[in-house]
């Protein structure tokens, strides 16, 4: 064997060995971290993801009516900056560990202040801030690695837990419905506020929301007496009688918008569209 071969086996054995020994195996319950904003509130979960890899989970790896970190490695934690209402319990904002008791029939959830634990040993009953029971129940697919999501329902959401064919779910409820018809009642109906747009942005939330159309429609009244010329309070303005049906409003207003906006066309088409509406209603109104 000459030199040159020879330092060449040399140094691929070498170099070979040098990579063999740094590289890094994959955690086999990687870690997982889920955020999501919902209305005015920053909702965290952060946890490890066990895999199923053909064990059976529940009432096996993981067992009934024992206390479950509700993941691997160190205990699952939630986080909010703004005080919720989680399983029908207000919990104030914070960090905190989620546990979790498994049971065929029913799980125990569990809210406690310690967020330092590895798994659920020595987890404190007294240190728990909140615990509710929900009912589980069979997912519509299987679930290799246990799962967490979180699905918004307008300003607040659902968290769902899956694992294997198994999920859980549960209610987070923000303060945001509450804050902004506080300030719709305390400072746009009372006129505090003086920015026509202020009024047609609450009018556009009672809209998109579905909820309180007349109060939306006096909000748009009062944008339009700050400003004739918003189109976008006389839009909702239009749009809101339109959604009660009261078509004979609806293009009354569309015909007042003409002589303020810029983009005629559009409103043309609005007041023709409303004219066949009340021409097809059996109210004709």
């Amino acid at each position: 064997m000459n030199l040159k071969l020879a330092i060449g086996i040399f140094f691929f054995w070498t170099t070979s060995s040098l990579a063999l020994g740094q590289v890094e195996y994959p955690s086999l319950s990687p870690k997982g971290r889920i955020t999501q904003i919902v209305g005015n509130t920053n909702i965290e979960i952060e946890y490890e993801r066990p895999s199923a890899r053909n064990r059976v989970v529940f009432g096996e790896l993981v067992p009934w009516n024992k206390v479950w970190r509700t993941g691997a490695g160190y205990c699952t934690k939630i986080a909010f900056d703004q005080k919720i209402i989680i399983g029908g319990q207000s919990v104030n904002p914070g960090k905190y560990s989620l546990f979790t008791i498994p049971n065929p029939k029913e799980w125990i959830v569990i809210l406690n202040s310690d967020t330092t634990l590895y798994g659920s040993f020595n987890y404190n009953p007294e240190k728990d801030v909140t615990r509710f029971i929900v009912k589980p129940f069979n997912s519509q697919r299987f679930y290799e690695t246990l799962t967490f999501n979180i699905d918004l329902i307008p300003n607040n959401a659902r968290v769902f837990i899956s694992w294997e064919k198994t999920q859980i779910s549960f209610g987070l409820q923000t303060s945001t419905d509450e804050e902004i018809q506080s300030f719709i009642s305390e400072r746009l109906l009372t006129r505090k506020e003086k920015s026509s747009d202020k009024y047609a942005k609450a009018a556009e939330y009672l809209h998109y929301q579905n909820i309180n159309t007349f109060e939306a429609i006096q909000l748009t009244q009062i944008a339009i007496e700050l400003d004739e010329g918003n189109g976008w309070a006389r839009r909702l303005n239009m749009e809101l009688y339109e959604k009660l049906k009261m078509y004979t409003k609806a293009l009354e207003s569309a015909k007042q918008a003409l002589d303020f906006v810029t983009e005629k066309e559009n409103w043309k088409q609005h007041i023709e569209r409303l004219e066949t509406k009340i021409e097809n209603s059996p109210n004709k109104r």
